[in-house]
């Protein structure tokens, strides 16, 4: 915009609004805008409010701030993203009006739109994830929208495939590009969506950004009820690094959860491809032989890649196994000698399976349940003739238990006073060295004799599980020669007794 374009805005903005108070203005870039005949004006009004003015005088400019105009207003109600920091431009005003040349001008106030707008291709990670968030909400909203062109999965599906002939019967486009795209029009899985609310594919200073997230949304002239792919396609533009995609797509899926459509980013490539499909057929009208060569060398290379990772199609029916839900493993506590049984131990997993012939006949079978039941008997056996533990045993489990936690809190070295009992019930006779572990798993010391029947462990597992009375021979549980009194070792009561078992347990706090 010159300067003659921008005072000359400023005075047509002021004669459409004359009530507007306008007290500054300043130029807004938009480089898709421009492109067209539109200028915008960013504005401050006297109540220290803002907003916009897009001016055009081109028959495609009108065309756009009209659609525009009429999309917002269809909005304006229904579409509310408060919640999510992100603000929706809103139509205020549309008038025209003639500058000294006679020349009308289509006039366009709108809401403003905060945050800067920067490129897509520069964006970071953290604003991509967020972009995805507000676009994948937007889409999640669905179809409740009235006035605005509204198409259906089949509709779209059919406008390809008679697309795609017409441009096979022309011949200006490759076959082999044309072969991809025909391919995927042909997998119903990846025409099963449903179709939403949709910006209509986003474009730069269509999006703010401020403080690493989205914060606006702005012009709406493209919006309509169809794919949602269609707001997905700017992605696969040239400079798009593979994370700020995957930070998008991380975003967009936090907002559709179970909505999510797996089958979204194959056809959003294929919008993109079809766009870029269509700026050949222009470059080939206009003759700009090295534009069409280049766009349709890129088109064949990026339709090999979109084959290589669309969801294929599987040859013949499925197997029946496949279609059987597999069972769930039964808790170990209810399982029993066939369960374990039929399970596949990891010598045979890799082991081919049988063919038919091989099959073990019905006599053969029996004879297998026969075998089954016998084992089943010999388990039960085995189950009845294990005891409970011996409560004689457990006591001196104990005992050891105690003895490394004194020796712990004490300083003392335990493994070299087991040592020292261990030469010392060598040199006793065997008769001797009998009697005397008998009397000790027989007689509990007295120490010990304030302990409860049963001790309660933090979680974690006990001494004797994290080996810290491991250095104790299993052949030997005899207390110490000379153990302290009961007052000077545990401090009879629960609490000392906790914190000894704390420590057992290994919390290094105490």
């Amino acid at each position: 915009m010159t300067y003659i374009d921008f005072f000359k805005a400023c005075a047509l903005t002021s004669a459409a609004a004359p009530k507007l108070d306008m007290i500054e203005a300043g130029h807004q870039a938009g480089d898709e805008d421009e492109k067209i005949g539109i200028n915008a004006l960013q504005i401050r009004t006297g109540r220290n409010r803002r907003c916009v003015s897009y001016l055009s005088y081109t028959k495609a400019g009108k065309e756009v701030l009209n659609s525009r105009a009429r999309s917002e207003a269809l909005l304006e109600g229904k579409l509310d993203f408060s919640q999510k920091g992100i603000k929706i431009e809103k139509c205020l005003l549309e008038g025209e009006e003639e500058d000294l040349e006679k020349e009308k001008y289509l006039i366009l106030i709108c809401s403003f739109s905060p945050g800067s707008f920067p490129s897509f291709a520069s964006l970071n990670e953290e604003e991509c994830r967020s972009f995805g968030q507000g676009v994948g909400y937007l889409h999640s909203l669905g179809q409740a929208f009235e006035g605005f062109m509204s198409f259906s999965a089949p509709s779209i599906r059919f406008e390809l495939d008679s697309w795609i002939k017409r441009l096979r019967g022309s011949g200006k486009i490759d076959s082999r590009i044309l072969d991809v795209w025909e391919e995927l029009s042909e997998m119903d899985a990846l025409w099963d969506f449903s179709p939403s609310l949709i910006h209509g594919g986003w474009k730069r200073g269509q999006a703010g950004f401020a403080g690493g997230a989205v914060c606006s949304f702005s012009k709406w002239e493209e919006a309509q009820i169809s794919d949602p792919a269609r707001d997905l396609e700017w992605m696969f533009t040239e400079g798009m690094a593979q994370k700020q995609i995957d930070s998008f797509m991380q975003g967009y899926a936090m907002s559709m959860n179970d909505a999510m459509d797996p089958f979204i980013l194959p056809r959003a490539k294929l919008w993109r491809q079809m766009k870029m499909g269509a700026a050949l057929l222009e470059a080939q009208r206009k003759g700009e032989e090295q534009k069409a060569l280049l766009l349709s060398q890129r088109l064949l290379r990026l339709s090999a890649s979109l084959r290589s990772i669309a969801p294929q199609k599987p040859e013949g029916p499925l197997p029946p196994e496949v279609l059987q839900d597999p069972a769930r493993p039964l808790p170990p506590a209810q399982r029993g000698v066939k369960d374990l049984e039929e399970e596949v131990s990891p010598s045979s997993a890799s082991q081919t399976p049988l063919p038919t012939s091989h099959l073990p006949s019905s006599e053969e079978k029996s004879g297998g349940e026969e075998k089954v039941e016998e084992i089943e008997e010999i388990e039960e056996e085995k189950v009845e003739e294990q005891s409970p533990a011996d409560p004689a045993l457990k006591s001196a489990m104990w005992r050891v238990v105690v003895r490394a936690a004194l020796a712990k809190r004490e300083g003392r070295d335990l493994k070299a006073e087991v040592e020292a009992e261990k030469r010392a019930q060598e040199e006793k006779s065997p008769q001797d060295r009998d009697t005397a572990i008998l009397k000790q798993v027989d007689a509990p010391s007295e120490s010990l004799s304030s302990f409860p029947a049963s001790v309660h462990l933090k979680d974690g597992g006990s001494a004797m599980e994290k080996g810290t009375a491991s250095s104790a021979s299993t052949a030997y549980f005899a207390p110490p020669p000379s153990a302290p009194s009961p007052e000077n070792a545990l401090h009879t009561g629960s609490q000392s007794q906790t914190k000894v078992i704390d420590r057992i347990d290994g919390n290094t706090n105490e």
